[in-house]
């Protein structure tokens, strides 16, 4: 068996978490820490200078927090997301931060250094907690900025993605926090709206949307409800806007399982942890003999695990 007291560090510094893992080579997860970054009432969101500052300040601190409990581990490597998507150009200051910080602590150590990007992360840490055991699936990445359907080809170090759908303008995240935060919630918003949706028993009527080949516009959707949502209370107006998201990205995955012949679809990003969209989406797929796989809240959501894992498929290939 190998040696369960060696540990690949995980460090992903997204847009709105700061998150540190801890895998074994065996795969268990050893630690899965995380911290949401400050945004103050009534913003929508964090310049990028923020986001960053905030970073750094939480990584001291949570590393700090953990050296005690790692400390009958040895840390063989780290693995971080260094960038937002696996494609050349993508860039996003905050994710440098994550690195920075990786590249420190590895030279210290004298501990291998791994890359991956904040897209494949999700992917492995949702592929890790479900029971999809497909090497070629549709993901569908759903969070506070990124809405994309991702023609998905699995690799022993990552993963062949390419996007085949996703928004043309705002993101589902974005759409839910401006709503959201026009309703009064404290952003991030999802959670609210979330249990809106689930106490609202009525039927509501359907938003016009435009979304065509997998490629949807969300931002017809925002004028829509912002000239209705004067009229109806916060749980009608939060199933509204759900039933938009649900309905689009029904729309598309039926279009794109047919084109691309797939049955299987892994849905990632913070989202996707709507419990209203999760239920719902799997049933309509369900109808269609398509299978959904969604994962536990805490894995959807910003996390390192799926950096911690990549790190370990890679560390053990080079063994």
């Amino acid at each position: 068996m190998i040696c369960k007291n060696k540990i690949i560090l995980g460090i992903d510094t997204s847009c709105y978490t700061t998150s540190i893992a801890a895998i074994n080579l065996n795969k268990e997860i050893i630690i899965n820490e995380k911290k949401m970054l400050k945004v103050k009432n009534g913003n929508r969101g964090l310049r990028q200078s923020d986001a960053f500052f905030q970073h750094v300040n939480n990584l001291g601190d949570m590393f700090g927090d953990l050296k005690n409990r790692i400390k009958d581990y040895d840390i063989v490597g780290l693995c971080v997301s260094s960038k937002p998507r696996p494609i050349e150009g993508s860039y996003m200051p905050v994710f440098g931060c994550g690195y920075k910080f990786a590249k420190t602590i590895s030279s210290v150590l004298n501990a291998k250094l791994y890359e991956t990007s904040h897209q494949e992360c999700h992917i492995e840490s949702a592929f890790y907690d479900t029971n999809i055991d497909k090497d070629r699936f549709l993901c569908i990445h759903m969070s506070g900025g990124t809405t994309e359907i991702l023609l998905v080809n699995r690799k022993l170090d990552g993963y062949d993605i390419e996007i085949v759908g996703a928004t043309k303008d705002i993101s589902a995240g974005q759409l839910i926090d401006r709503v959201g935060v026009k309703l009064g919630y404290e952003f991030p918003c999802g959670k609210y709206l979330d249990q809106n949706a689930l106490k609202c028993s009525v039927d509501v009527h359907n938003l016009k949307i435009s979304s065509k080949e997998g490629y949807i516009n969300f931002s017809g959707v925002e004028n829509q409800i912002f000239s209705i949502i004067d009229d109806y209370s916060n749980e009608y107006i939060s199933k509204v806007i759900l039933n938009s998201i649900l309905d689009s990205i029904y729309k598309s995955i039926i279009y794109l399982s047919d084109k691309y012949n797939i049955k299987d679809v892994l849905f990632v990003g913070g989202v996707s942890s709507s419990e209203y969209i999760s239920c719902n989406m799997i049933d309509k797929l369900s109808n269609n003999k398509i299978n959904a796989f969604f994962t536990k809240p805490s894995f959807a959501k910003d996390n390192a695990i799926g950096s911690g894992i990549i790190g370990v498929n890679r560390f053990l290939s080079e063994v």
